[in-house]
């Protein structure tokens, strides 16, 4: 008899790939551009909740610190690297949004 059989490993296996869907686990580790954007985020909007529960808001507000740092030199300013690091923050902030 094998080890793991099939029968028994597809339920974990289907529970962790819906768990990492779902956000949760170690698949949430932000790139390092995507959390300098979420601190400047942070730190440059005080009462983030209105932003972050309303995608338009977010996104203007992502898209402004992500421009800012990109011409700063902070995070990569290629232009498709630095969306991805914004994509990224942006559903990381939308995902964690205070209440």
């Amino acid at each position: 008899m094998p080890l793991f059989s099939h029968h028994r490993t597809m339920p974990v296996v289907a529970g962790l790939l819906v768990g990492v869907a779902l956000g949760c686990g170690p698949a949430l580790a932000l790139s390092s551009d995507a959390q300098a954007i979420v601190e400047r985020v942070r730190a440059t909007t005080p009462d983030l909740h209105p932003v972050c529960s309303d995608r338009g808001a977010l996104t203007k507000v992502v898209t402004a610190a992500t421009i800012a740092l990109a011409e700063a030199k902070k995070i990569n300013s290629d232009h498709a690297t630095a969306r991805a690091a914004g994509q990224e923050a942006g559903r990381y902030l939308y995902l964690h949004c205070p209440s």
